[in-house]
């Protein structure tokens, strides 16, 4: 086996996903802000889908088969990531 390259955790790069909310009239400086501040790999504004939610069972119907798959894809992935 080939020598591995201890770094510090301070010298070792994470992907984080967060989502939260702002208001549009700062939407643009954060946008920015965030971009010289870190490496960004994807950035969306997520639609609100609360209207659909409530009242659309197909829709309801997609979010329960998209948390599922999340999971699924989730657990196989600390199953299988070594």
């Amino acid at each position: 086996m080939g020598a591995t390259k201890n770094l510090s955790l301070a010298e070792t790069e994470y992907t984080i996903n967060v989502t939260f909310k702002i208001l549009g009239k700062h939407r643009n400086t954060f946008e920015n802000e965030i971009r010289q501040a870190v490496k960004v790999i994807d950035y969306k504004v997520v639609p609100d889908t609360q209207y659909l939610y409530e009242n659309d069972q197909v829709f309801r119907n997609l979010i329960k088969i998209e948390k599922q798959a999340k999971k699924q894809k989730q657990d196989y992935i600390n199953k299988n990531n070594k």
